[in-house]
Parts: structure tokens; C-alpha cells; sequence
């Protein structure tokens, strides 16, 4: 039954896992799966051990239950990425957050931005709302995430906030080669943020 091996597949994974029907494209068909899945969200006779909880169409979780407090709501970082994967879209930190990431500022955004080279769109999470952004620079091939992270959170900052801390702090979580991947996106960024990467290469 494919219930059975989509279980098991899920089973197989820790708890927290974020999925979608996409994951199990190798068990059936996406209507077998999708109906599949809807069962198991609808079962209340499943105990703890088989539950499953729908978070939003066609996204799932294998919720993490702890005694005396109940589910762990799952990360929203990683909702995110499992709406793009079923999107099949990339998706990056907007640019405040890969800032903070980087300790680049304090400033924590307020809002779930990530930008996008698909379709912007918005989903309503509970009282969270995630919002992907279309942008328009497009990165070369297989670019490491980091890199992404460096590039918005500069794009971010700003020609006149970047200072010899901030490029020394992006090429301190650069390897040799993610700087590889970052030269390469040189042609592909705006003119002042371009002049930056040497520097940050250098290093």
C-alpha cells in the first residue's frame, strides 16, 4: 500500500522533517500520493508515532512532540525552502536577514522576506506570513548558498556602509572556492557592489 511505504519513508527521516508530495515521486503517482497524504492528516486514529500535520496545501509535517508541551512548531526557514522546493524555485535570505546572519547589523527583520528568481507570491502561516520576492539577477550555475548570502547582504548594506570590517567578515565564510563562484558573479551585479569583490577575494 503505497500509505505504508509513504510512512516508512517518513519514519525514516528525524522528526521536524518538512515535506511535500514531491518527496515520495518515486513511491506512485502525485494524485495517489496527494490523496495518500490527505488521509493520514485526516486519520485521528493515528497515534503520535504516525502523525502527520498539513501546514500548508501541499506541505507537511513530521512534528517534533515533546511531554508536558506538545508539538515544537517547525522552522520557518525551513518551510520556506520546502515551499520552493515544491515550487522548484531557488530561493535566498532577503538582504536585511543575510546581513544579521553575517553579524553585518543588528537589525533582526521583522518580516519572512526571501527573494526569488521565480514568482513572487505570499503564504499565510498561521500568524506568519512568508513573502517571496521576484528578483532579477540571476546566478551562475550551482552557486553556493553563501555566496548568495554575502552578495544581498552587501546589496543590502549599501556602497557607503561597507567598510574594511564587513569585507573582511564576507571572506571569512567564503572558501576558496565559493570566491571562485563569487568572481563569476562579478559581470552579473551592479557596478559598485562588482568593485567590492576583489577586495573580498583578496583576503
Amino acid at each position: 500500500m503505497i500509505t505504508d511505504k509513504i510512512l516508512k519513508k517518513i519514519k525514516s527521516k528525524k522528526r521536524g522533517w518538512i515535506f511535500c508530495a514531491k518527496d515520495f515521486q518515486d513511491l506512485g503517482s502525485r494524485n495517489a500520493i496527494d490523496k495518500a497524504l490527505s488521509r493520514m492528516v485526516d486519520d485521528n486514529t493515528s497515534n503520535n508515532d504516525n502523525k502527520i500535520i498539513r501546514i500548508i496545501r501541499g506541505i507537511y509535517y513530521f512534528p517534533i512532540i515533546q511531554n508536558d508541551i506538545g508539538i515544537i512548531p517547525p522552522s520557518l526557514d525551513e518551510i520556506a525552502n520546502t515551499i520552493a522546493r515544491n515550487s522548484g524555485v531557488l530561493i535566498y535570505p532577503s538582504g536585511a536577514k543575510c546581513a544579521n546572519m553575517l553579524g553585518l547589523s543588528n537589525q533582526v527583520p521583522s518580516q519572512n522576506i526571501y527573494w526569488t528568481h521565480g514568482k513572487s507570491m505570499t503564504k499565510q502561516i498561521g500568524k506568519n506570513t512568508i513573502i517571496f520576492k521576484h528578483i532579477r539577477t540571476n546566478p551562475v550555475a550551482n552557486i553556493p548558498s553563501i555566496v548568495m548570502v554575502v552578495l544581498n547582504a552587501l546589496n543590502y548594506l549599501g556602497k557607503n556602509k561597507i567598510d574594511d570590517v564587513a569585507v573582511a567578515r564576507c571572506s571569512k565564510v567564503l572558501s576558496d572556492s565559493d570566491k571562485k563562484y563569487l568572481q563569476k558573479m562579478s559581470s552579473k551585479v551592479s557596478g559598485w557592489l562588482a568593485d567590492f569583490i576583489p577586495k573580498i577575494i583578496a583576503i
